[in-house]
Order: structure tokens, then C-alpha cells, then sequence
């Protein structure tokens, strides 16, 4: 009988050994050094039992990988915050810049925005009526232009005609400050007096270069303001024509699935624009009806003038009305001494308090939806950014990003 040869073998362990995996025969082919586990020893694998999900997903272990395992995971995502923030507040720098360099057109652009959105209704209201687009925006636009004139010429004739009492009346209020500083709690000496009295006096001789170059100055800014007056005239009337053509324009700007989300955004803004210039013009409008009747009762001379600041200032919140009302006190204790002075002053906080407490609540709140201090860091932004434009634009911007960024939010976009 002949021997097997040694390459002979049984037919059932060939089928046995072509079913192992190519990974599994390499395994077995290079053994290595067994490390015993560390932990106790896992439980046999039966018929009932999960199968294990503590172990690491293979994109965790790709994601952890990214990253140095010697930096903590907080510092690399603050990091990360850190740069863009950098990158956009470069960006709005610039943008600034930007803005300073052009300001003569821009500003004269947003408020003509701010015009129009207080004028719209008003054209809305004629075309509804019949009257013809264009003719109802001229009659808008030329009409609000007649108004603000008219008041403007009706405070100067006022002033012109008291400025000749005026001056007798300011004599005999500086010669009441003079009594109040001499037999007042201070008990000031003539001698001090003339001191002060020379050196303010000194004082204007003084900075009197500076004071012709600040009129020299005050010509340029004359010529910008009469520059941007116009611009303001021709921005509110082609916002006011134009205003839906405009927007339809850029919209189109945009990717065609944005459209939806860009309209909706838009319509929020201009609803913000809207309620918060009516609003401010309303509690502004309060404001000077108040202070003019405490004047008035009083007898304090400029009272249109005073009137006319106090309606001004209401367009910028907190600081406007505040400054508005120093003026009108000061003006009162230069006119007609301490006491009516003292009367304007309670007259002045009695104003602010109903607009803080009954007016900023009920109608503005709804249209600005601003914490207070929102309102005054926005107000200091602007106004150290831009000047009065800026104070004035600064709280209806933010008004109008807060608003469009809750509706994106809402939107889920």
C-alpha cells in the first residue's frame, strides 16, 4: 500500500481553511506578544447580549485626530471664535472708514429713508384716492418740504422780534446771577466777581483766532449741510416713486432660492423703520407741547426757538430731550432769574418722566424692542462714529438688525 504524500489534505479541512479571512490568516501567520487586558476581563458574547457601543466611532476618532491632543478643546474653540470675530470687526472697520470718507452721501441717504418712511402712508393714501404716482409723490415730498420751511422761517421771525427785549432782560438776569453769587450761600466778594467777570473776558480775547476759524469752519459745514439738504430732497423723493422698484432690484441681487427669506427680512425692517420714526415723532411732538406750556406760563422769551430744539432732540432718545431741556432752563435763569429757572426744571423732569414712564413704554417698545442700554451704547457708537447723523440713525439700526435677525432665527434660516 502506498503512503499519503505529505502535500495530501482530507478534502474537509481544505474547505475549512479557504473560508478564513486573507486579514485573519495574516493575523495568525505573524503572532506577536500577547498583552494581557488591563481591566477585568469582558463577559462571553451569548445568545441575549448587545453588542458593545462604547467603542469609538471611526469619524470621532478622524475628528479627534485633527486637533493636538496636547491643547484642551476649549482653547482651540476659542480660538476659533476668537479669529472671526477679529475678521469681522476688520470688516466693519473698514466699513467705517469707508463711510467717513463718503459721508456726505450717505448720510444724506439715510435720511431721506427715514423721511420717506414717515411720508409714505401720506403718498399711499393720495394713490389710493386716484391721484397719479408721480404727482402724489411730488405733493408728498414738496409738502413735507413747505411744512419744515414754513416752521423754520415762523422761529426766526419769532426770534428776530424778541431779540431786541432779550437783551434787557439777559442784563437783568446777569445782575441777578451777579446779586444771588454776592448774597447767595457763596458770599462772593465784588472783587472776586470782577476777577471771574475779566477773566472771561480774557478768556474770548483770547481764543478769539479760534473762534474766526471756527466760523470760517462753520461756512464749510453750512456748505455740506446745504449739500446733503439737497441730496436728503432727491433720496426721499425717489424712495418715495421708486421706493418698491428699488427693492424689487435688490432682491434680484440675490440667489433665486433667497428670495423668500430676503423679502420677509425686508418687510421686517421697514415695519422697524416705520414704527420707530412715528413713534419718536409722536413722543417728541409731547415733549415740546409740554416744555412750551412751562415756558410759556413762565415768560420766558425764544419760545419757538426752545420749542422747535425740544421737537429736534426727541429724534435722538434719552440725550436729545435732556439736552433740549438744559437749554431751555439755562435760557430761563439768563432771562428771568433763578426761581423761573427752578420752575422750568421741575417742568423739564415732569416732561421726561411721562416719556419714560408712560411714552417709551406704550409706543416705543413695540416698534424699537431695545433694552435701555442697548439704546445708549448704540447712541454713544454713533455718536462718536458720526456725530448728531449718527446718534439720530444708530438706534433705528440697531432697531432694524436686532428685528431681522429674530425673524431669521424664527425662520429657522
Amino acid at each position: 500500500m502506498n503512503s499519503p504524500s505529505p502535500d495530501a489534505v482530507p478534502s474537509d479541512a481544505a474547505a475549512q481553511s479557504s473560508t478564513v479571512p486573507a486579514g485573519a490568516a495574516a493575523d495568525v501567520a505573524a503572532p506577536g506578544p500577547v498583552v494581557p487586558p488591563s481591566g477585568p476581563p469582558a463577559p462571553a458574547a451569548g445568545p441575549g447580549t448587545p453588542p458593545r457601543t462604547d467603542a469609538p466611532a471611526a469619524g470621532t476618532a478622524a475628528s479627534a485626530g485633527t486637533g493636538d491632543p496636547h491643547v484642551p478643546v476649549s482653547l482651540r474653540v476659542a480660538a476659533g471664535w476668537s479669529w472671526r470675530l477679529l475678521v469681522i470687526g476688520v470688516a466693519i472697520y473698514i466699513l467705517m472708514i469707508v463711510i467717513g470718507r463718503v459721508r456726505v452721501v450717505v448720510i444724506p441717504v439715510i435720511a431721506g429713508l427715514l423721511v420717506s418712511a414717515l411720508i409714505y402712508p401720506t403718498a399711499m393714501r393720495l394713490r389710493r384716492h386716484g391721484v397719479p404716482k408721480l404727482v402724489s409723490s411730488f405733493v408728498t415730498v414738496f409738502g413735507f418740504l413747505i411744512l419744515v420751511a414754513g416752521a423754520g422761517v415762523g422761529v426766526g421771525f419769532n426770534a428776530a422780534n424778541e431779540f431786541p427785549s432779550l437783551s434787557d432782560q439777559v442784563s437783568q438776569g446777569v445782575e441777578q446771577v451777579r446779586d444771588y453769587l454776592r448774597d447767595g450761600p457763596l458770599h462772593l466778594s465784588q472783587s472776586q466777581l470782577d476777577d471771574l467777570t475779566n477773566d472771561i473776558t480774557r478768556t474770548l480775547a483770547n481764543n478769539r483766532g479760534r473762534l474766526v476759524s471756527g466760523v470760517l469752519s462753520g461756512a464749510t459745514v453750512a456748505a455740506e449741510v446745504l449739500t446733503g439738504i439737497l441730496l436728503t430732497l432727491f433720496a426721499t423723493f425717489f424712495f418715495v416713486h421708486d421706493g418698491d422698484r428699488i427693492w424689487d432690484w435688490i432682491v434680484t441681487r440675490f440667489p433665486p432660492g433667497t428670495e423668500e427669506r430676503v423679502r420677509g427680512a425686508g418687510k421686517e425692517a421697514w415695519a422697524t423703520v416705520t414704527g420707530y420714526i412715528r413713534g419718536t415723532m409722536f413722543v417728541a411732538l409731547v415733549d415740546a407741547i409740554g416744555i412750551t406750556i412751562g415756558l410759556l406760563v413762565v415768560g420766558v422769551p425764544l419760545v419757538a426757538p426752545l420749542a422747535l430744539l425740544t421737537f429736534l432732540g426727541g429724534f435722538i432718545p434719552i440725550v436729545g430731550a435732556t439736552v433740549a431741556g438744559v437749554a431751555a432752563i439755562l435760557v430761563t435763569l439768563v432771562s428771568n432769574g433763578l426761581v423761573p429757572a427752578l420752575v422750568i426744571l421741575g417742568v423739564v423732569l415732569a416732561v421726561q418722566q411721562i416719556e419714560g414712564h408712560l411714552l417709551q413704554p406704550l409706543v416705543m417698545r413695540r416698534a424699537v424692542r431695545l433694552h435701555p442700554l442697548a439704546i445708549v451704547v448704540s447712541l454713544s457708537a454713533g455718536g462718536v462714529l458720526a456725530g448728531i447723523p449718527g446718534a439720530v440713525a444708530a438706534v433705528p439700526f440697531v432697531a432694524v438688525v436686532n428685528r431681522v435677525a429674530s425673524y431669521l432665527a424664527r425662520s429657522g434660516k
